[in-house]
Formats: structure tokens, C-alpha cells, sequence
């Protein structure tokens, strides 16, 4: 039995406010895991900046889309407080500082490149000139619900990994993906459970899987004895405990 690799969704976001700079660090402080999923999105002015919905108004105190404003008025909201009110005061990071974060804590990033519900130009590029910028090829991974995204950005760099997120079956899946350029898979993990054959066909195309949302320690063993390469969590202290168990 492999031990996978271990991700905190948006942070340890089970606990506190998802894709906060407060998230990040109590994953350092309060769990074991190896890295970090995380969120992309561009500004107003061109900013990388790090949160999860296209919108403002359901993790701070601003409304409308984030490619509306400027970095610093993105600047300027509380994303902690909608959380709970011990939280008010995070405010978002932009990509460069939470790579540096991963950088200096020695965290793997998965980062998610949010250009589907808006198609941000450029964005590919964008990234790899942060990634390469710090030489954290080795340390970060991409991904997108966009495929045609994660298609351009392997052409335009090789070196980084790139995954394909899905989270419905879908038909012939060896058919297509034979048709992409992509180093992993990232479904949903009940998608494993309800087609368990599709683990075996992507190894046999050399290809990590890598599973989300898993919370629950059931669903977690479930992962990691069928064979999956990455977990992603939002409760990355029981996704790390039950990890260890099964190791022990």
C-alpha cells in the first residue's frame, strides 16, 4: 500500500476561512499534509489573485466579480469574517504570495486555474512566469475544469504537471484521453467508486491520480486502497490522521 499525497483543500478550510492566509498557515500549524490546493483568478489591473468562486460575495464582504476590481480593492475586503467573526480581518493573496509561502514552508501547491466561468486571456502564461520565475517546476502542479486550458498550457511549458478536473462520467474515457497532453486526472472521488475500473486505465497510461473532496475517514481509506496518487481535503487534520493509520 502506497502512501498518496496529501492536500489541504483551499487551505485547512474545514476549520477556517478557505483561501485565506490564516488557512495556509494552519496547515503548516495544525496538520501534516504535504501541500496545498488552491485558486487563480485575474484582476481589474491584471493581479494573480488567489480565491475560489468567480465572485466576490460568498467568501467576503464585497459583491460582483473579482475581474471587476483592482487588486487593491480586492485588497481592501475581509474574506475571514463571513466565516465566523474570530476571523474577520484575512485579506486575499495574490499567486506570488502564496507561492512564496509554499516556497519557504516547503508545501507542494495544486493550484487551479479558474478560467472557465470566466475566460481570462493569458492567464496559462501568467502562471508559468510565476512558477518559473521562483524554479518551482518540481513544486507545483496545475489544473482546470477547462481542458483546452490545461491542452495550451502543457504546450507552452512541458515542465510543469498539469491535471484535468471532471466531476460527471463521461463516455469513452480512454478515447479522450488519449487526445490530451495532461500528466494527471483529477476527478471527483465518488467518480472512482462508481467506474473503478478508470483507476487501472489511467496508471496504465502513466497518469496520478489525484481525488477531491474526501472528508470522511471511510471515503479516505476507500482512496488510498484503491490506489489513489493525491488526496485533497477540506479537513486535512483527519484526512492526515486516518492517512497514518493505515500506515502504522
Amino acid at each position: 500500500m502506497k502512501k498518496p499525497i496529501l492536500y489541504a483543500h483551499r487551505g485547512f478550510s474545514g476549520l477556517y476561512p478557505e483561501n485565506s492566509p490564516l488557512a495556509f498557515q494552519m496547515v503548516i500549524d495544525k496538520t501534516d499534509a504535504d501541500g496545498i490546493e488552491s485558486d487563480v483568478h485575474i484582476s481589474k489591473d491584471g493581479e494573480l489573485v488567489i480565491m475560489h468562486d468567480a465572485t466576490l460575495d460568498r467568501t467576503s464582504n464585497g459583491s460582483g466579480f473579482i475581474k471587476d476590481y483592482t487588486y487593491e480593492e480586492l485588497l481592501q475586503l475581509d474574506i475571514g469574517a463571513w466565516k465566523s467573526p474570530e476571523f474577520a480581518g484575512q485579506h486575499i493573496w495574490t499567486l506570488g504570495q502564496l507561492l512564496d509561502f509554499c516556497r519557504d514552508t516547503k508545501l507542494l501547491l495544486n493550484l487551479e486555474l479558474k478560467n472557465y466561468e470566466v475566460f481570462y486571456e493569458g492567464l496559462e502564461q501568467r502562471v508559468i512566469d510565476e512558477i518559473t520565475a521562483r524554479k518551482m517546476e518540481d513544486q507545483v502542479c496545475v489544473s482546470s475544469f477547462n481542458h483546452i486550458s490545461m491542452q495550451e498550457f502543457k504546450l507552452l511549458n512541458a515542465d510543469i504537471e498539469t491535471g484535468l478536473l471532471y466531476d460527471k462520467p463521461y463516455l469513452d474515457m480512454e478515447a479522450y484521453i488519449s487526445r490530451s497532453n495532461a500528466d494527471n486526472m483529477h476527478p471527483r472521488y465518488m467518480l472512482m467508486q462508481y467506474q473503478p475500473e478508470l483507476m487501472g486505465l489511467y496508471h496504465d497510461h502513466h497518469m496520478k491520480v489525484n481525488v477531491w473532496t474526501v472528508d470522511e475517514p471511510a471515503d479516505i481509506r476507500d482512496m488510498v486502497n484503491r490506489g489513489a496518487d493525491a488526496i485533497i481535503s477540506n479537513r486535512a487534520d483527519i484526512l492526515c490522521d486516518t492517512v497514518k493509520e493505515m500506515m502504522a
